[in-house]
């Protein structure tokens, strides 16, 4: 997304090119491959792992921190290498999406019309908003070691970032429409007339 949003700001006439299937592809192959190997890493090491008491996961779901914190083993090595996987992981690709914004700024700053520039935030500020509410939730929950969290915060997070921003992926993105926006606002303006 953020490559789509560099490109069509930044190289507008060059994004047919820029954006063809082919790089899709490569974006999207490239994707599932990082999270692929990510997975089989800590999967491994969390097979090395004893189990010994309880085998009930006090969790919403089966994730790798809930999983080591049930091990009666060393733990040491898994959250280790949990932390350097994915501190890695987040690091590289929020600064990817943080390069992007700064030349997409630049650029959006460069443009005469207050009209354009508008457009060009517009555009834009919504996958902000998604990205900054992932990546948040995201670094939490995996960059961290987990005895640095509870149980009760990382449940907490966990709905937050597989259910609440799911959920409103879609609402962010269709505000950008002028038929939801005003929807929204005639929604809003008889609510606060009825009180």
């Amino acid at each position: 997304m953020a490559y789509d949003r560099y490109t069509a700001i930044c190289n507008p006439l060059r994004y047919p090119v820029a954006m063809s299937k082919w790089v899709c592809f490569q974006l999207v192959v490239g994707s599932y491959i990082g999270g692929c190997v990510n997975a089989m890493v800590q999967t491994g090491f969390t097979f090395t792992l004893n189990y010994c008491e309880s085998i009930e996961i006090d969790h919403l779901f089966c994730d790798g921190p809930s999983l080591i914190s049930l091990s009666c083993s060393d733990m040491y090595v898994n959250n280790l290498v949990m932390f350097i996987l994915c501190g890695f992981i987040i690091a590289i690709t929020s600064l990817i999406v943080l390069i992007s914004y700064i030349y997409i700024i630049s650029t959006i700053l460069r443009i005469r019309s207050t009209e354009g520039r508008h457009k060009g935030f517009s555009t834009c500020a919504s996958h902000m908003v998604v990205v900054i509410l992932f990546y948040g939730t995201s670094a939490f929950m995996y960059a961290q070691p987990t005895w640095l969290s509870s149980l009760y915060q990382r449940k907490a997070v966990s709905v937050f970032y597989t259910l609440f921003i799911p959920m409103l992926n879609p609402l962010i993105y269709s505000l950008r429409n002028k038929d939801m926006k005003n929807a929204l606002k005639k929604t809003m303006g008889k609510k606060c007339l009825r009180k």
